[in-house]
This record gives structure tokens, C-alpha cells and sequence, in this order.
């Protein structure tokens, strides 16, 4: 292993020496001469350096003069090496000393502090002043990313799997992604980020950009919490001594005699959203040297993540006691259906400027972008700027994906990979079938009508016959269109229903998107469709309860959205429909029962069966206009991601039944709605908050399909996906309204916050839920609902089920129920 080491180091030294002026590389060992790895490399009282790669080998590029090179390892005593540097490389073999003061002289009593709550207290003392103390600033990052299979199945759900197109080896490893970036990382106190992406490379990807982002790394433990799936802790939150114990472990010195105490980070409950490790503080200036932190799979309650380990490397880069973080890196393991993987990410920040001078306007809604020519730069270009060496591994990944994704685009090869995947297999006719032409970017799919087939008291037994037919016009997906014909029969009704859809995809920049869809098709009275076919069906046959209710239109639709400007989105359409009322054609269920009796299919008269409503035409204009204020984007070339707000969306809805061509409808209909507001709580867990008032300014003809409805639920099976927007007990039709209405949802997910402190429970991963529900109506008594549950309740990480009580109030009266939701 030595002899490689030193082959590889002298490897890169012959490909770069004729490029740079001199370069520094080397091997950084601990004292039984293992490599250390991501081990930080600076030169003294700058921000200038790398990080060792998992190897122990590091290279770092500097002009001719004499420095002062600082090596730093967590735990290990701070080295410098003084270093002239001329023409020749320098190749360095760096021997780190673990260093800590034993405390076995201090005798801590039992009714005494362990000395490791006087640093902790001292360093919270000074947490909001380290937290706030630079204005603004800027540096730059480089990341390099690394995920890789340590174990994956032969087969899964009965499938071969074989080598994920040749990434695995033979003992079932292999790197699955690989990634590095370069970057310019601005900050403005207290939140705001802006980076630029200078360049990028994926291995195997010429057009991709790859997931490093350095500011969807910030892990600050100056701020009382960090966001991963969940708000942990910091060790040195306000809060952190009600969920953390403290150990002084020993103290070392730094080459400049600064005292570090090495503190031992251990959680009280190990459920809670803790880390346990390591942090490091500086005597007298209380602020953090160093982390070596791990959070594990009951802390951050990520169903398949087993653990997270963060360390991160601080330097001073201006005085007195400016500290910037130097190196980051994340190591990740994971496992979920006999899959084992680990990624590990390094950042490296460099070239650190305080409070640089930038325009007022600089901080604005975009976050994140991506140059034009990032990912255009080859080999050659990385083999010169790396900072982080790359080992064998990435070394041969890099050379084999590039070269095969040249033979894996061309059509000779994607001809024969889709000859051999467009086979038609038995199987299929159960389940649907793909076929694709890839090198011409058109799929095609044909959806089984045996997984559609569904039973209602309408059309009886019914099932679709779906056909998708989809062209991309690029390889980023920015531009297609799509064509979805769908059939469906009625075995009860002997109705045959054809209808379409059509999208156009204009672009990904201001989501410029046209429909088109028309033909003849059934539809609920609720546009909502408050009940899924699949449970109507479920409860019609098992219970004789059929909730559904439907009706036909023979209709045309033309729709279009489009983003006006950053934030302010317009969607509409026009359509003209011939509406028709269908009645009840079955009686079957699975249960027949003498006393129970299905319903009629008018919404308005469930005991009453007669059509609902006479036949008629109805042309109406709907318009929906979303603000979201301060929205954040990414841009990429060619396209815009949306990354949200930490406003709610507001949203203005109109719709027009319109009195020409024919139509038999004229009303109009104005609402405001406040949705997707989520309000984190911290270690208390989040909340969401939904609210919508509206009315009909005039209400002179319209049918019941145009009333106002409202998502409710008659059975006790919901959807918590939907939770957000629809009621767990609220009658399907009782408080439909043509006039009036205002309704309410909030929810709050604990997360962890009750079940973690109940020594019986928490080991099971459970979440407690609780919210309120209001809706009022014209002419109707106030409904209301409150709900207390158990969310995330399953087995590893298939975590599909909840469960809520609920109390809720109809014409003045409380009751109780049960609700359990799915997650499907």
C-alpha cells in the first residue's frame, strides 16, 4: 500500500509539474502511519489550503516564496511546517500526534459539575455574538461528492438487478455518483445566501450540474438549530443543556499556545434531535475550533438513514477573533432493502473576504446559479484546480463513465438496449407496457385496464384503457409535449367514454405550459374528488355505502399557465361542457344486507332517485392568480427551480360561468386563499396553516357541480397527503354553498418532541399530530373539528400509516371518531 501511495502522489506530480509553478503534495499519517483523512492543510494567517482525501494524500499549488503550511486534525496535535518553495515540487510525509490533557489529576465528586459546563456556558454566552458578527462575506468553495454502493442485492422484488449498467463489482460496490464544483459562496447576515457556480463535473455526465450546493451545507451550531429532517440541536443552543450532557475530555494546545478544550457531547435521550461527539472550544474566546458530530437514525428519524457524521474545521481569517469555517465534510451511511451505501461530501472554503463591498441590490430572490459553460471543462481543467486529490476509485470512475456515456449516447447502443427492454412480456398485460425509441427521445405506455378496474353504483364495474404517448425536445426536459388518450367502459351503464389530454411544455424558465383536453368522461359533483375511486370502491362493496357521486360532461377545454415575473404565477382556461346527471344501474356489494340501502346518485337528495339536474351547456372561465412573496429560485441553463418562500403562497381564484354561445350558466365566483404556509417550531416540529374565504358575487344560474364544495370524509380511511386542505369528518355535499364561506386548517407535527421523553414509546419512532379545523357557511351552523394522532407509525422505514382522534361539531353537536390515514 505504501509503494501505491507514493506511485500516486508522484503520478499526479508528472502530469501537473508542467503546468503550475511548483506544487506541495504529500501523505498525512498519524503516529501508527494510517492516513488521516480529511485532514485540513493551510497556509498560516490566510484562508488559503485543501483537505486530505480518504487516502491521506493532499496537494496543494503555490507560487515561489517561504509559508508557514498549519496541519490540523481533529483530536490531533496542530502541526506547522515551515516550507520554502522554488521550482521543484515538494513532496511532504506528515506524522500527526494525538494530544489531550488526561484529566485523571481532576477528581470530580458526585455532587460536583464536570468542568466541560463552565466552557459550554461561557461558549452560549458568546454564541449570538459569533453568530452575528460579520455583516457580509464571501469566499469561495470547492466540493467534491462522493456516493458509493457497499452492498446491493442480486435481485429486488424478484428482478435481476444486475451491475447498474456496469458500476458495480464483483463483490456487489461500486461509486454511483461522483461530483466536484467550484463556486463563489456569498453571505448577508442573518440567512441570506447567493451562489455562483463557476464550474462543475459529473462523472459519466457531461450535461449534468450535479447536487453540490455549499449552501444547502450550512450547518451552523452558532445558530440554536440546524435543519435536516428535523430542527437539531445545537451543542451550544439556548436550550442545549436540557438535551445534552457534557464531559471535559482534556485540553490541547495549538502551535500558537491558544488552550482548546475537547469536550465529549452526549445526549440525555437518544431519540431526541441531538448530536453525540465531539466539539472543540477555544479557551478565553469561547468560540468553536472544531465538531466531530454524529446524529443517528432516531434523532433525525429519516427512514433508511442510519447515520450522519459533520466535522468541520474553523481559522482565523482577520483579527481579533473572525473565524470562518475552513473544511466540511459529511459522511452519510444508509440502508433500505438490502441496498447499503455511504456518500460523503468535502467542502473546502477558501479566499475569505469580510464584509466585501457589493451592491445594494446584490442579495436578491436568486440563490443559487449556474454559468452557462459550468459543466463544459474536461479532465485536464480539474487535474490543474483540484484541491482534494482523487483517489484510484474516482480516478478509474471518471475515465471508465466517460468514456462509456459516448458509446451509452449513441443510437447504435441505445437501439439495442430499447430492442431488448421493449420486449412485450406476458406479465405486461397485467401490469401495462413501456416501449421507447430513446435516441429520438419518444416514449410510449399503455396502462393495463386490469390495475384501473373499479366498482360503483353508476357505472358498475368499470375499468380505463390509458395510452401516453411523450416527446422531449432536449436533454434537460424542458421542452415536450404529451398526448394521453384514455377509454373507459361501464359494464353496468354499457357506456363507452373516450376522452383526452394534451400538454406542451414551452419552457422551464417561465413554465410556459398549454392543455388541451376534451371527449367524454364522468366526473364528481367536487372537483376535489374528495373520495379517491379506489376507497369508493373498497366501501361500496364491503360496507354498501356509496359515496360517490357523478355526473357526465361532453366537453372541450383549452388552458394555459405561464410565470409573469419571479413569484407571480397565472394559470387558466375556458371550457365548454354538455353536462348530463347519471342514476344508479347496480345494487351489488359484497355484503348484502337487508337494512342497508345504497344512496342515490344526487348529491343534493340522497334519498330521491331521479337525474340530479336537467341537461345542459356551461361555458366557464376560470382564472387563478398565485403571489408568493420573496420567492427563492435556483438558475440553471435553460431552466429555473423553484426553492419557496418563507411567505405562504396567497392565491386569487376567479371563475365565470359565462350566458353566450349556447351555455345555460352566469355566475361569478371570487376567493382568496393563504396555502402551503409551514411554520417551523424548532424542537417543537412544524406547522401548517391553511385559509380560504370566498363568494359568489352573483349566483343567478348555476348548477350544483358550481357550487362551492368542500373536501370532507365520510368513511374512516384518509389520506394525510391531504390533510392539509380537507376535513376528517365533514359530510361529502351538506355544506356545499352557493353564497358565502370561510374555512380553516392548521396542523402540527411534534415530531419527536413528546413520544422522545416517553421511555416506552419513543424507541418506536412515533410522531404525535394535533390541529383544528373550522368551516362556515352561509345558512349552516359553524362545523369544526380538533384532532390529536400518532403519525409515522410502521416498521423501518416503511412508515405508512397515522392515526387521529377527532372531535368534531355538526348542527351543534360534538361527536367523536377515528380516522386512520394511508400513505399510498
Amino acid at each position: 500500500m505504501p509503494s501505491l501511495r507514493i506511485y500516486f502522489i508522484f503520478s499526479i506530480l508528472l502530469f501537473h509539474v508542467i503546468s503550475v509553478p511548483a506544487q506541495v503534495s504529500g501523505t498525512i499519517l498519524d503516529q501508527n502511519g494510517d492516513p488521516l483523512a480529511f485532514a485540513s492543510v493551510y497556509i498560516k494567517g490566510t484562508s488559503k489550503g485543501t483537505t486530505s482525501n480518504i487516502e491521506g494524500l493532499f496537494i496543494l499549488d503555490l507560487e515561489q516564496g517561504n509559508y508557514d503550511l498549519v496541519f490540523q486534525y481533529i483530536g490531533y496535535k496542530q502541526l506547522i511546517k515551515k516550507i520554502k518553495v522554488s521550482k521543484d515540487p515538494i513532496v511532504l510525509e506528515i506524522k500527526m500526534e494525538e494530544e489531550a490533557v488526561k484529566l485523571s489529576e481532576v477528581v470530580v465528586r458526585a455532587d460536583e459539575e464536570d468542568p466541560a459546563y463552565r466552557v459550554i456556558r461561557a461558549a452560549m454566552a458568546k454564541r449570538k455574538y459569533y453568530l452575528n458578527q460579520v455583516e457580509t462575506s464571501a469566499c469561495e468553495v470547492y466540493i467534491k461528492g462522493n456516493i458509493k454502493f457497499l452492498n446491493a442485492p442480486e435481485k429486488f422484488l424478484g428482478q435481476e438487478i444486475g451491475d447498474f449498467d456496469g458500476n458495480l463489482d464483483s463483490n456487489r460496490q461500486g461509486i454511483i455518483y461522483l461530483s466536484e464544483s467550484e463556486a463563489k459562496l456569498y453571505f448577508k447576515r442573518p440567512d441570506k445566501y447567493k451562489e455562483i457556480m463557476k464550474s462543475t463535473k459529473v462523472s459519466g455526465n457531461d450535461n449534468g450540474f450535479g447536487f453540490n450546493q455549499a449552501s444547502e451545507m450550512d450547518f451552523n451550531m452558532y445558530r440554536n438549530y440546524a435543519l435536516y429532517n428535523r430542527q437539531i440541536v445545537s451543542p451550544i443552543a439556548s436550550n442545549a443543556m436540557a438535551y445534552y450532557r457534557y464531559q471535559l475530555e482534556g485540553t490541547l494546545y495549538d502551535e500558537d499556545g491558544q488552550l482548546i478544550n475537547k469536550i465529549l457531547v452526549i445526549p440525555k435521550r437518544s431519540e431526541d434531535p441531538v448530536y453525540k461527539g465531539y466539539i472543540y472550544i477555544i479557551e478565553d474566546l469561547w468560540n468553536i475550533q472544531s465538531v466531530d458530530l454524529t446524529l443517528m437514525s432516531g434523532a433525525m428519524k429519516i427512514p433508511g438513514l442510519d447515520s450522519l457524521n459533520i466535522q468541520q474545521q474553523y481559522l482565523p481569517v482577520e483579527e481579533p477573533d473572525v473565524w470562518r469555517i475552513f473544511t466540511q465534510t459529511i459522511d452519510f451511511q444508509a440502508g433500505l432493502f438490502g441496498f447499503k451505501l455511504r456518500g460523503t461530501f468535502t467542502a473546502i472554503y477558501s479566499d475569505y473576504e469580510i464584509d466585501p463591498n457589493l451592491p445594494d441590490d446584490f442579495f436578491d430572490n436568486e440563490i443559487f446559479r449556474v454559468d452557462e459553460e459550468a459543466n463544459e471543462r474536461g479532465l485536464d481543467y480539474w487535474a490543474q484546480v483540484r484541491p482534494i486529490p482523487l483517489t484510484e476509485e474516482e480516478s478509474e470512475d471518471y475515465i471508465k463513465k466517460d468514456s462509456l456515456q459516448v458509446i451509452r449516447k449513441s443510437k447504435p447502443y441505445l437501439d439495442s438496449v430499447d430492442a431488448k427492454n421493449n420486449k412485450f412480456k406476458p406479465l405486461d398485460l397485467l401490469f401495462g407496457y413501456n416501449y421507447q425509441r430513446s435516441f429520438r427521445k419518444e416514449y410510449f405506455s399503455f396502462g393495463s385496464p386490469l390495475t384501473t378496474l373499479q366498482f360503483n353504483t353508476v357505472q358498475g364495474l368499470n375499468g380505463d384503457l390509458n395510452f401516453t404517448y411523450r416527446r422531449l425536445f432536449d436533454d434537460y426536459n424542458m421542452r415536450w409535449f404529451s398526448i394521453n388518450p384514455k377509454v373507459n367502459y361501464g359494464f353496468s351503464d354499457k357506456q363507452l367514454r373516450a376522452s383526452f389530454n394534451f400538454f406542451y411544455n414551452f419552457n422551464r424558465t417561465k413554465f410556459t405550459r398549454l392543455r388541451i383536453a376534451g371527449g367524454r368522461t364522468t366526473a364528481q359533483f367536487n372537483p376535489g374528488n374528495p373520495i379517491s375511486n379506489t376507497l369508493n370502491t373498497q366501501v361500496t362493496l364491503w360496507a354498501r355505502e356509496n359515496y360517490l357521486k357523478i355526473y357526465e360532461k361532453n366537453y372541450g377545454l383549452l388552458g394555459i399557465s405561464h410565470e409573469l415575473w419571479n413569484g407571480l404565477y397565472l394559470t387558466s382556461s375556458i371550457e365548454y361542457a354538455q353536462r348530463r346527471a347519471l342514476v344508479n344501474n347496480s345494487d351489488y356489494s359484497l355484503r348484502l344486507r337487508d337494512d342497508k340501502f345504497f344512496t342515490s346518485n344526487n348529491p343534493q337528495a340522497p334519498d330521491l332517485f331521479e337525474p340530479a339536474f336537467d341537461q345542459h351547456e356551461a361555458l366557464i372561465f376560470n382564472l387563478a392568480l398565485r403571489i408568493r412573496f420573496n420567492q427563492r429560485y435556483s438558475q440553471y441553463p435553460g431552466r429555473k427551480y423553484i426553492e419557496g418562500s418563507k411567505w405562504p403562497d396567497f392565491w386569487l381564484v376567479y371563475k365565470k360561468g359565462i350566458a353566450s354561445f349556447g351555455s345555460d350558466v352566469n355566475f361569478d365566483f371570487l376567493a382568496f386563499q393563504i396555502r402551503d404556509y409551514y411554520i417551523p417550531t424548532g424542537v417543537w416540529g412544524r406547522s401548517s396553516f391553511r385559509f380560504e374565504a370566498g363568494t359568489f358575487l352573483n349566483n343567478s344560474r348555476l348548477e350544483f357541480m358550481d357550487f362551492k364544495h368542500f373536501n370532507g370524509n365520510q368513511t374512516s380511511i384518509g389520506s394525510p397527503f391531504r390533510y392539509n386542505f380537507s376535513f376528517f369528518k365533514l359530510p361529502y355535499y351538506d355544506f356545499s354553498t352557493n353564497g358565502a364561506y370561510m374555512d380553516l386548517h392548521f396542523q402540527h407535527n411534534f415530531e419527536g418532541f413528546i413520544f422522545d421523553k416517553l421511555p416506552a414509546i419513543r424507541k418506536l419512532g412515533w410522531m404525535a399530530v394535533a390541529g383544528v379545523k373550522l368551516l362556515a357557511t352561509e345558512n349552516n351552523p359553524a362545523y369544526m373539528e380538533y384532532n390529536f394522532g400518532i403519525d409515522n407509525i410502521g416498521i423501518g422505514p416503511l412508515r405508512l400509516f397515522r392515526i387521529d382522534g377527532v372531535a368534531y361539531r355538526n348542527n351543534g353537536t360534538w361527536d367523536l371518531g377515528f380516522v386512520l390515514g394511508l400513505k399510498l
